[in-house]
């Protein structure tokens, strides 16, 4: 493997079998962050193609964490988890590769949510530019920041690699804090699709904590853990809390919360099953295990 190629690590090797770039990053990913971000803009099918390049820069350098993060298990650990395919398909391309991919699709990106960006001139106070060079310099401003956005987030996951497993907990939330919020250094959201986000980082975070402190082994990931309906579940909550805080009922009453109630219940479909036909009187089951 000399080339490097956009979630090809993560689809083969990372998560062999189980069609990553389908079920997590377009079937769970971007649609958490085209309903967070695009589905309410005024014009939601360029910023959904800006958003999906940027997902993928974005994922270019978030899977040098993966890489590393199989290179200092392989290296450090007495039982790294390692797929099958780690050895057959090791890599052999130079880390500047996902750099170049990300740094053009960053381009791509930004040059398209430009095309429908309000440019505020009063940033740069230049009354004299047209148009174009607005345009030019919101390019170029967006661009470092989301540059720098992705250098801060390989420093995470680097830190993230080479601390013990212990300590990983506490960092998982920042990676996934970048993962969904780190978006927000080019876009802006409301209430109800930030709450989405903040949801989601806290669902997978408690996951995650959960699968380290009951071994951190393959066997230990909590595969019946409901977490869609957390999700949905945390996410009504901060919304409910907010909406009585500033009384605006709209909050809750609106067409995004009802998608990203649809997306939460489609998602996790089986799990609401499973929950909703657990709910029984304590005179009908004395267990109270958890199952």
């Amino acid at each position: 493997m000399k080339i490097y190629l956009p979630l090809f690590y993560s689809e083969k090797i990372k998560r062999p079998g189980k069609k990553y770039f389908l079920n997590n990053i377009i079937g769970e990913d971007f649609i958490i962050l085209f309903l967070s971000f695009a589905c309410f803009s005024s014009h939601p099918v360029l910023n959904s193609i800006g958003l999906f390049l940027l997902q993928i820069a974005f994922w270019c350098i978030y899977e040098l964490g993966y890489i590393e993060n199989d290179v200092i298990g392989e290296k450090f650990e007495d039982k790294a988890v390692l797929s099958d395919n780690y050895k057959s398909h090791e890599y052999s391309f130079s880390f500047w590769q996902p750099w170049l991919w990300s740094f053009g699709l960053s381009i791509l990106g930004i040059i398209l949510l430009s095309k429908n960006h309000n440019i505020d001139n009063t940033f740069f106070n230049f009354q004299l530019f047209n148009e174009y060079n607005d345009n030019l310099l919101w390019v170029i401003k967006e661009l470092i920041f989301w540059i720098l956005f992705l250098f801060a987030l390989r420093g995470i996951f680097n830190l993230y690699n080479h601390i013990n497993k212990q300590s990983r907990v506490w960092f998982y939330l920042l990676l996934q804090a970048f993962r969904y919020c780190g978006f927000l250094v080019i876009f802006t959201t409301n209430t109800v699709g930030l709450m989405l986000l903040v949801s989601n980082i806290l669902t997978r975070s408690i996951q995650y904590i959960l699968y380290r402190y009951l071994g951190g082994k393959n066997e230990s990931w909590p595969m019946e853990f409901p977490r869609y309906f957390f999700c949905l579940l945390i996410y009504i909550l901060l919304i409910g809390i907010i909406a009585a805080n500033e009384r605006d009922l709209s909050l809750i009453v609106n067409f995004q919360f009802l998608l990203i109630s649809i997306f939460c219940f489609a998602r996790g479909s089986k799990n609401f099953y499973k929950v909703f036909t657990q709910f029984l009187p304590v005179s009908k089951d004395g267990s109270s295990q958890v199952i």
